[in-house]
């Protein structure tokens, strides 16, 4: 197998992540497919993702990327503004340590510690909107519990204004929308980098207790420049939070229509630390990683990859290899001993990881405390985001019953 000739062209609908994840897997660890008409690598199995996550001789940033540097690649191909970024995400050796290390401050486990009481907050105000939802009647718990949680979290925690949570979801969902348009593309980039400037620029202009004014104070050091700190700002701040929505839609989906595991946890069999790694095995908020290319020829999985040839991890794929979950892998099991990898792993993984689990930790088990509740809609007809890059839903329309103080105990 060689780039030349893709196996087959995934879908940017995302009409079914995981039918297509299997596919993957049944091709072998290591496929070559189509990416809106770019050639890559898609790792279908958990162990040679490992393998490469722990490799450094995989790069991430785009210079190594020997089709962009020949001006092969499409112009407004949709998934550009993750591929060149300048942050911690598409950086190397040194350069990732000096950008990583000045974002890791921020996810230390005392500073997310601290975040409890204020996650606690905003859970419990979120449920008691959902609890305003008038008997038998629908609500959107993407929409009301799910967007607003970690926006809510990360935007405060960054000092972004309440008025700038709408604007800056509209554009995440965008920039990773894989059937945009290239003028759209093109748009998008422009906004979200103009919002986040405009935000670094606010706090130049008058500082705050918050993480931006923080990465502005090294910006002065020398130690990060403004594009550098811009381009940081959008991967936190967009990545971050479209994939921990998309985390708690997957959960919450998982545990509604398989209500006999979620009675196992209600029972206290299982915690909801296992619930969280479970939901993240089976589920992974991403179903495709950005790109990795080979500082030289590498033979991994059986394939040889050339050097600068793009790879991806397809998480979606990984979560759920019975060669590493057992014959079952693709049934969930809440209890599930879920050494996965969809935060990552290495030296990329996710920085803001302690983070989302603590959110996952205090609201899964607040809104099943507080709610029964049962698709509005038959599952096959809850519509996919359509994103290579993302794995989630565009609603999660429910039907909501208060459960009574005896059933919630």
């Amino acid at each position: 197998m060689d780039l030349s000739h893709p196996l087959f062209a995934l879908d940017p609908y995302a009409t079914d992540v995981h039918a297509e994840a299997e596919r993957l897997r049944a091709a072998g660890p290591v496929v070559p497919v189509d990416v809106v008409g770019v050639a890559a690598w898609a790792v279908s199995h958990h162990a040679v993702a490992q393998q490469i996550l722990e490799d450094s001789r995989f790069l991430t940033n785009s210079r190594n990327w020997g089709a962009l540097q020949r001006g092969e690649v499409p112009e407004g191909w949709p998934l550009m503004k993750i591929i060149m970024g300048q942050n911690m995400g598409t950086a190397d050796g040194a350069e990732h340590r000096r950008l990583r290390g000045l974002v890791s401050r921020a996810f230390t486990p005392r500073r997310v510690e601290a975040l409890r009481p204020r996650i606690q907050q905003i859970v419990d105000d979120l449920l008691d909107g959902i609890a305003a939802t008038p008997a038998g009647g629908v609500a959107d718990l993407k929409a009301g519990f799910a967007v607003p949680l970690p926006m809510g979290v990360i935007c405060e925690l960054f000092g972004v204004p309440a008025e700038q949570h709408a604007p800056l979801h509209a554009l995440c969902n965008a920039a990773f929308d894989t059937t945009s348009r290239p003028e759209e593309v093109a748009a998008t980039e422009k906004g979200l980098y103009r919002l986040m400037a405009e935000l670094a620029e606010s706090k130049i202009a008058e500082p705050g207790d918050d993480l931006t004014s923080m990465l502005l104070e090294h910006r002065t050091e020398g130690t990060i420049t403004f594009d550098e700190l811009v381009d940081t700002l959008i991967l936190v701040l967009a990545a971050g939070h479209q994939t921990t929505i998309n985390f708690f839609t997957n959960a919450l989906l998982a545990l509604i229509t398989h209500p006999d595991q979620l009675e196992l946890v209600r029972a206290g069999a299982i915690s909801w630390e296992t619930v969280t790694e479970s939901a993240l095995a089976w589920d992974s908020p991403v179903s495709q990683s950005p790109f990795r290319y080979p500082a030289q020829d590498i033979e991994i999985g059986g394939t040889v990859i050339r050097r600068g040839e793009p790879v991806m991890m397809s998480y979606a794929a990984l979560g759920r290899d019975p060669a590493h979950f057992g014959p079952l892998a693709a049934s969930f099991d809440a209890g599930r001993d879920a050494r996965h990898l969809s935060f990552g792993h290495g030296p990329h993984f996710c920085v803001g990881a302690p983070l989302a689990r603590l959110e996952a930790h205090i609201a899964l088990p607040a809104f099943f405390a507080r709610f029964d509740a049962e698709l509005a809609v038959p599952a096959q007809e809850v519509e996919p985001f359509p994103s290579l890059a993302l794995n989630g839903i565009r609603a999660l329309p429910a039907v909501i019953r208060p459960r009574t103080a005896a059933a919630a105990v």
